[in-house]
């Protein structure tokens, strides 16, 4: 192991280190007897502004303001006495300069052998001292600012939910007499949890947020409900501004603006309906001084009416002018015009109509109403409005025409029907002739027709029988319109089946699958029979045009709506293309030839008819290839 390296320290005289410390040091150090001092170091020097041959064997007194002297020389006594052992005070430096100055002053008794004497330390306290001093004079402003402001101040604790402080004005604001008994509340007692003022809103849930939004730092103003001490809602303007020195403590100060804010949304009612009625009026409207006769205010659409770019043109062009024609109801346009003036004026109110001139020339028919304004009576007013009701004149001629037209239309409809009723009913007997008579003379000639000549029969009877179920449909179809609807109460499960059993044979034979989902259980109001036709044709189609080899499959369903009965039936035949969905309900529209598919174009027509008398409508969905579904509607309370 080697030996450990042994160093030697020369000692320090203890003396002159005490020394070094006292000179060196940034505190002002001093030794006192009584009040004289014996010894400084170059910092008291500097912070009393003396040199050291100024200071030695003077008293301390000399250097404290006078107003600063009573309290230091109490202090001195006291720890000649031994009844004070330590002090400490800021003092105003007494020197030549102007501003003031200021030092901290700190004293301790010290005792050796049987010498007593004052250790004294100090620094420069003018910076401190004078903000210190600045902010007690804020302060007292604050507070002077605090109690005697018109605003309320409440200091409210929102971390612990209680009212710290509130002002006189917060007490006169919310009735209270006593701070004290302010004190005593939170925001539960001087906040609603709802206010007329605010519909919907939970005041309290919001007020809470508030409290939030202090915690967080956030300054914030709004509006608020305050509760008075008697239960009166009062409206404020608030502002929140946190307390920065505590989290959660915020400054609520606010201005009761309840009559400002009721007066305020009156007249604000009153001068917006106002302006809304005059500006977004249909009408022109114009305010007219009756005395000189010259308009005082006019809306938008007077001038638009009047053909003015603006109010001066308007307010400054002849009334005369305004007119088309010279005399009007035998009278000079001009007196015309007056004449329902003074009527309005003698009886409140004057009605007239007159064909008016645009300043560009354009003429246009109007009518006006004026009505007197003798709110005050020695200033008489006129308020007018005018209307153009060219377009309403124009329509109406439009509209006679095209009622002409429609009933004509309507005329023409009903003889056509009334022919097609006749004319099937009269058609029926000699076609039942033709297909007695052929049938009978082909049964008298059996064995004696050649093939070709039994073809020819053929074709005469079935002709024939086409032209039978084509009249027959038409007769149909005619009678659709000439009965009335008889509403019944209606078992549409019955009504079903009943027609399912009836076209039994069809549906065997093409082994189709009828599927019926969510029929209504209670009974329907209806017209029996016509349901049944509307029924009966749309299935009759499902299992008419159906692909080939394709077994039919066929779903019935009904919606419920608050108005009407909704029902569909949905095949999956041959679908029907896009640009003949809107025909097929035409009358004899037929998109297959007679020998691909019977039928004689009748039968949705004849649907369509029979569901807007039951106060609905008829559409549907189809894919070509791909099937159908016929929607229709009738209504519940026919």
């Amino acid at each position: 192991m080697s030996k450990a390296k042994t160093t030697t320290l020369t000692p320090t005289t203890p003396n002159i280190q005490y020394d070094v410390l006292l000179e060196e040091n940034e505190a002002g150090i001093f030794l006192l007897h009584r009040d004289i001092i014996q010894y400084c170091n170059p910092a008291f020097r500097a912070v009393v502004f003396r040199s050291g041959e100024a200071l030695t064997g003077t008293s301390i007194l000399n250097f404290i303001a006078e107003v600063d002297r009573p309290p230091l020389i109490e202090a001195l006594e006291a720890m000649e006495k031994g009844e004070l052992k330590t002090y400490s005070d800021d003092l105003q430096l007494l020197h030549d300069g102007e501003e003031l100055r200021y030092f901290s002053l700190h004293l301790k008794v010290h005792q050796q052998d049987d010498k007593l004497e004052i250790i004294g330390a100090s620094r420069d306290a003018t910076k401190r001292v004078l903000r210190s001093l600045e902010l007690s004079k804020t302060k007292a402003k604050y507070e002077a600012l605090y109690r005697n402001i018109p605003d309320g101040i409440v200091i409210y604790d929102y971390m612990h939910e209680r009212i710290l402080d509130g002002n006189q004005a917060a007490l006169n604001a919310l009735g209270y007499d006593d701070v004290n008994e302010l004190r005593k509340k939170n925001r539960f007692d001087i906040i609603p949890a709802s206010s007329h003022y605010f519909p919907g809103l939970d005041l309290h849930a919001i007020t809470r947020d508030h409290g939030l939004r202090v915690q967080g730092g956030e300054a914030f103003s709004t509006m608020g409900v305050f509760l008075k001490k008697d239960g009166q809602e009062i409206l404020c303007q608030v502002n929140v501004v946190p307390n920065f020195y505590r989290i959660g403590e915020a400054y609520v100060i606010f201005h009761n603006i309840t009559k400002e804010v009721l007066n305020r949304k009156a007249l604000q009612a009153s001068e917006q309906k106002y302006r809304a009625i005059f500006e977004n009026s249909h009408e022109a409207i114009v305010y007219t001084d009756l005395n000189s006769q010259r308009p005082i205010v006019c809306n938008q659409n007077a001038l638009l009416l009047f053909g003015c770019e603006d109010f001066e043109t308007f307010a400054n062009t002849d009334l005369i002018q305004f007119f088309a024609d010279e005399h009007i109801e035998g009278l000079p346009a001009y007196q015309f015009y007056y004449n329902k003036v003074k009527e309005a004026a003698e009886n409140g109110k004057a009605e007239l109509s007159f064909q008016l001139k645009r300043l560009n020339g354009e003429t246009a028919a109007v009518e006006g109403v004026l009505i007197a304004d003798l709110s005050v009576p020695d200033h008489p007013k006129i308020l007018s409005f005018f209307r153009d009701v060219s377009p309403i004149y124009q329509t109406q001629q439009q509209l006679n025409q095209k009622n002409k037209e429609l009933n004509k239309y309507i005329n023409s409809n009903l003889q056509l029907e009334n022919f097609a009723y006749l004319a099937s009913h009269d058609l029926q007997t000699p076609l039942r002739s033709i297909i007695s008579f052929t049938q009978l003379l082909e049964r008298s000639l059996s064995g004696r027709l050649s093939a070709e000549e039994q073809e020819f029969m053929g074709f005469i009877v079935n002709s024939s029988k086409n032209m039978q179920g084509l009249i027959n449909d038409l007769l149909s179809y005619s009678r659709v319109n000439t009965t009335k609807c008889h509403p019944t109460q209606v078992d549409l499960c019955m009504l079903i089946e009943s027609l399912l059993h009836e076209l039994r044979i069809v549906i065997d034979e093409k082994q189709a699958q009828i599927n019926c989902d969510s029929l209504p259980s209670t009974l329907i109001t209806a017209d029996r029979t016509k349901l049944r036709q509307i029924f009966q044709n749309l299935l009759t189609n499902a299992l008419k045009f159906t692909s080939p080899g394709v077994p039919p499959v066929i779903n019935i369903r009904t919606q419920e709506t608050p108005t009407h009965w909704q029902f569909s039936i949905a095949d999956n035949g041959i679908g029907i293309a896009p640009e003949f969905q809107e025909k097929i309900f035409l009358l004899f529209k037929r998109l297959h030839g007679q020998n691909t598919y019977e039928g004689t174009g009748i039968g949705l027509a004849m649907v369509k008819k029979l569901v807007s008398q039951h106060g609905g409508e008829i559409w549907l969905d189809s894919t070509p290839g791909q099937g159908t579904t016929f929607h229709f509607t009738i209504a519940r309370a026919l």
